[in-house]
């Protein structure tokens, strides 16, 4: 049933438009995670299941 369906679809201008816009935001994610200055946030964010001792954890902290 699915093969029939995509096989007659017609709009073709809105199956480029979908894949331009997750495209878009995909690029968008890349860039927002790999942003310069993120690095202590996600150190720290990795770092949570190893501090015990302490109280809740802050993202973002610098030891």
């Amino acid at each position: 049933m699915k093969s029939q369906v995509l096989s007659n679809f017609a709009w073709t201008d809105l199956t480029v438009l979908a894949f331009v816009i997750f495209f878009a935001f995909f690029i968008f994610v890349l860039f927002w995670t790999f942003r310069k200055g993120s690095k202590s946030y996600y150190d720290s964010a990795g770092n949570i299941p190893f501090n015990e001792d302490e109280g809740e954890p802050k993202l973002g902290d610098k030891k």
